[in-house]
């Protein structure tokens, strides 16, 4: 790779001040000339000190650009602006939380170099953590979130499939989505391009629109895990839970703009999960799995625990209830007893608990707001 190419970052912030120094630092200090590269920064309109510390760094770096969008409306609306801007052969995205490793560039740049019909390649997404006693980034960093390994059941380099018939799971941004997120993604200008240079403007899931788009242009997904980012979690569980809630409001509508109208139901119980498709007038997917079940027979144990009282008749179903709901809760809990601390068990555990059910809140919402039927998956 003697010649390298002219490569273009983009970096969408909002009110990122507590993250960006960071962020500046690890891309400046990015193994590529700097003749070769420019980052261009596009700012949804941030209120904090985010759009002063950029100005400081830009009066040492010429390659640091900066457009400015006043109350955008969507990641991807200042990403746009930024795409606009950008000059580059390959453009390469992250975000103001992240922390390119020093060798990211040029590894991402690899595929793309053995072959030309690659229009998008992913790396690794891995945890930088800023605060070693916060509760919410060790439960980040211990279970993995974010991590692309293990999307479309991929743990090593290799072409992401691609999209075979439009179902829901495939393109509704979950674990079996070909997608790669942008903290961590690169894209060809020839296939940038030929979708228009535009992500959606919709508030979130521009991402898996994106990469959706570029493979039904003929483009392949490559899935690069050496090329990584380290990520800087959110610190709060209500800001954590935040952002789940985003993912799960997304989805519905990532199944309405690309899936054909059925219901899929998966169970989630192998690595592939046990599917039903249904031809329906309304798109949609039912995920079931631990957390569905747990709560399933604990109502089914509540309401049978009322009656018993009621009509002082003890049935067996009490103790069959009962003694599922207890399976399914252990069996949902059970890989946070392999976390540490031990004594943060109990913390954990919630977290886990809470994050999911935003999760499943916002599909509610999304299904609900765009016409789809969605329920969300378990952890």
């Amino acid at each position: 790779m003697a010649d390298l190419p002219f490569i273009s970052i983009i970096n969408p912030i909002r009110n990122v001040e507590r993250t960006l120094e960071t962020n500046l630092r690890y891309l400046i200090d990015i193994d590529y000339p700097k003749d070769k590269m420019e980052i261009v920064f596009g700012d949804g309109g941030s209120t904090d000190k985010t759009v002063d510390i950029i100005r400081e760094w830009q009066k040492k770096y010429e390659l640091i650009k900066l457009v400015i969008v006043p109350n955008s409306k969507s990641p991807g609306e200042a990403r746009n602006a930024a795409l606009k801007m950008a000059k580059g052969d390959y453009i390469l995205f992250t975000d103001g939380d992240c922390a390119p490793r020093k060798d990211w560039a040029k590894k991402m740049l690899e595929p793309f170099m053995r072959d030309s019909s690659i229009g998008m390649v992913g790396g690794e997404i891995h945890t930088l953590r800023t605060d070693p006693n916060n509760d919410v980034e060790a439960y980040c960093e211990q279970t993995k979130f974010l991590m692309v390994a293990g999307r479309c059941l991929m743990t090593k380099e290799g072409y992401y499939p691609t999209i075979e018939k439009d179902l829901p799971h495939e393109v509704n941004g979950n674990i079996h989505s070909p997608f790669f997120a942008t903290a961590n993604a690169a894209v060809s200008k020839k296939a940038a391009d030929a979708i228009g240079r535009e992500f959606w403007h919709e508030i979130t899931s521009e991402d898996v629109d994106f990469s959706l788009r570029i493979l039904k242009k003929g483009f392949k997904l490559y899935y690069m895990p050496s090329a990584i980012v380290d990520h800087m979690h959110r610190v709060t569980l209500q800001a954590y839970c935040k952002q789940l809630f985003g993912y799960g409001f997304g989805h519905p509508l990532a199944v309405l703009k690309h899936a054909k109208k059925v219901i899929e139901i998966q169970f989630q119980y192998t690595p592939k999960y046990i599917t039903f498709v249904i031809p329906f007038p309304i798109r949609g997917i039912i995920y079931i799995g631990d957390y569905h079940f747990m709560h399933l027979f604990g109502l089914a144990f509540v309401i049978n625990l009322i009656q018993t009282i009621v009509t002082h008749n003890l049935t067996p179903w009490l103790f069959v209830w009962l003694a599922l709901s207890v399976f399914f809760k252990f069996r949902y809990f059970k890989p946070m007893f392999k976390l540490t601390p031990r004594s943060k068990i109990l913390t954990r555990c919630w977290v886990r608990y809470v994050s999911n059910w935003a999760l499943m809140k916002g599909g509610f919402k999304g299904g609900k707001t765009f016409g789809v039927i969605y329920l969300e998956s378990s952890w």
